[in-house]
């Protein structure tokens, strides 16, 4: 009891000094942004989950786990070894279809994969998405952070390509290529004769496709920093003692990168978790039956309220990405990954490669280079074709789809709309990201400047579609309501959904900033206030730049609130909706 007596005034002094009312003005405005478009909506969600018939009631929430559309795989007991069987599945991983052209008989393998429900869909597809990113990120980032050959620096950029797209503009690009008649099956089955059938991919399986070709580069950008920190002679003295090949890798070099493979890996499985936009361009297929869609299928009764049912989905959403999310903190936690050379700067190891081995990377890489391409190559050419049937290429080009675009009066206007909310939304995000940064950065001594750090980090994790919903129950009917107008709140949810980007990017450049250059300025003299706006700010200009430039792209190409609070107001819809 004495101890806490005395460690309270110490608290308080602390916070008195660190605290003007500069920083105090920091604090407020960005807990009251997180508090009115973040806590509030994501409350009122879990909330509403449970709320029936005028009381608390788990009426929806066992209506959605027993319902066999949402949730129809059930264990049962049988009198024959394994003694257990798996009831609710649907359908089969493929499909063999032979039919009649004019050259004979022909043979298709129709890819459409199992469906087991709405919620093990998501499961499903979230996990697989994760696991082949996963491979193929850390695959790639292994070869260019340990390997020394010809172009590797540009390849390794060139496979960052796929982070400039968004998976409802890639999946509108490789579903042309993925078709019976599409480009892949032009060139490997007409033309080159390599595969003895046509392949369509559709449903499920190319929802994890197009996820998985957009979502790599995530782990590769972040196993390739983790392994590029790797102490190079922590490596050196494990092969003095005689460890090399496999057994380094698996015993020091995979173990000290695995913050950064979990890191990336976390962030694959909630953006595949909360992808809406894919399972819209295949729509009329399994695709369909992921908890996005639905949400985004039914948040409205025919009345117009705000269905219950979409509510509830929306919590089990939210659920299952912070148990995720948490799980994998805690995780990592519990390891140790630190080395004792923390804060020194070294040349990674690299090899040299044979000429044999470069061609077969090469091989490796421009396959998947190749493949990670084709959304964006697909989009582009559709964009310039103006017919293109099952050919390799566009018989003919033209320009007449952008001059329809910019003559249509509704999509110029949401291209313009989209421009003007993100530019808002950008100055937002700098205003409240720098501000949160710098509490974070400047004051981490204080007691909650964590919980600050996760409160702005966390929108990174949570679901759009989730989002969008606790914004609908807060703000329909008050003067915010997206049946009024959709763009404050379309403001908002850009601001709080892509503030991570500009906080971390903040983050980074004032740790590189020596804070005695501020006490200095305050011995001198200077304010708190004048000393952040003439030596702390000049110093991280460039993040602020950056952050802000990354936040103002993801913005632009923000799906999921864009289409939902966009449907409930055309006129301020933006162009992810139209």
């Amino acid at each position: 009891m004495g101890q806490a007596a005395t460690g309270l005034p110490k608290i308080l002094r602390r916070v008195k000094w660190e605290m003007d009312g500069f920083s105090w003005t920091q604090l407020l405005i960005v807990l009251a942004s997180f508090t009115a478009f973040l806590i509030i909506p994501l409350a009122l969600v879990i909330v509403r989950s449970f709320y029936s018939s005028g009381g608390f009631s788990l009426y929806w929430l066992q209506t959605i786990l027993t319902d066999p559309f949402y949730f129809p795989l059930r264990i049962k007991l049988t009198g024959e070894f394994p003694f257990l069987t798996l009831d609710g599945i649907k359908g089969s991983l493929y499909e063999v279809i032979r039919y009649q052209t004019a050259t004979g008989e022909e043979t298709m393998i129709l890819l459409t994969g199992w469906d087991v429900g709405v919620i093990p869909n998501s499961l499903l597809v979230a996990t697989f998405t994760t696991l082949f990113s996963t491979i193929l990120g850390f695959t790639l980032a292994f070869i260019f952070a340990k390997y020394k050959f010809p172009g590797s620096e540009i390849l390794r950029i060139i496979s960052l390509v796929p982070l400039l797209s968004t998976p409802f503009v890639g999946a509108i690009g490789l579903k042309k290529m993925i078709v019976a008649d599409g480009v892949l099956n032009v060139l490997f089955y007409d033309i080159l004769h390599i595969i003895p059938f046509k392949i369509e991919i559709t449903g499920l399986p190319a929802v994890i496709l197009v996820q998985t070709l957009l979502f790599y580069p995530i782990v590769m950008l972040n196993a390739y920093t983790a392994l590029i920190s790797v102490d190079p002679t922590l490596e050196e003295q494990a092969i003095n003692m005689g460890a090399s090949g496999f057994k380094l890798f698996r015993t020091v070099t995979f173990p000290l990168a695995t913050p950064g493979v979990e890191a990336g890996a976390l962030l694959v499985f909630i953006l595949s978790l909360e992808d809406l936009g894919t399972p819209i361009v295949f729509k009329g297929t399994t695709a369909e039956k992921v908890l996005t869609f639905q949400i985004f299928n039914r948040i409205f009764t025919p009345a117009g309220l705000i269905s219950q049912e979409a509510t509830t989905l929306a919590m089990i959403l939210l659920v299952i990405s912070g148990l995720v999310f948490v799980a994998v903190r805690r995780y990592v936690s519990l390891k140790k990954y630190a080395m004792l050379s923390k804060g020194g700067t070294w040349r990674p190891r690299r090899r040299k490669l044979s000429v044999k081995v470069t061609v077969m990377v090469y091989v490796f890489i421009l396959g998947v280079l190749f493949f990670a391409t084709l959304p964006h190559v697909g989009v582009t050419l559709l964009a310039f074709a103006k017919q293109w049937g099952p050919t390799l290429l566009p018989s003919s080009f033209t320009l007449d789809n952008f001059i329809a675009v910019m003559t249509d009066e509704e999509a110029s206007r949401c291209i313009m709309n989209s421009l003007v909310y993100s530019s808002i939304a950008t100055l937002f995000m700098v205003v409240l990201g720098v501000s949160a940064a710098y509490l974070v950065s400047r004051k981490s001594s204080l007691p909650g400047i964590e919980a600050l750090d996760l409160l702005v980090t966390i929108p990174i994790a949570v679901p759009g579609i989730a989002v969008a919903t606790g914004l609908f129950l807060t703000y329909l009917g008050t003067p915010l309501s997206p049946t009024i107008s959709g763009a404050p709140l379309l403001i908002a949810s850009y601001t709080i959904r892509k503030i991570p980007f500009t906080v971390r990017s903040v983050f980074s450049g004032l740790e590189q900033t020596d804070k005695t250059l501020d006490e200095v300025a305050w011995t001198v003299g200077a304010s708190r206030t004048r000393t952040f706006f003439s030596i702390v700010m000049p110093m991280i200009l460039l993040n602020v730049l950056a952050g802000g430039m990354l936040s103002f792209i993801y913005s632009m190409s923000e799906v999921s609130t864009g289409i939902v609070v966009g449907d409930a107001n055309h006129r301020d819809a933006p162009m992810t909706w139209k």
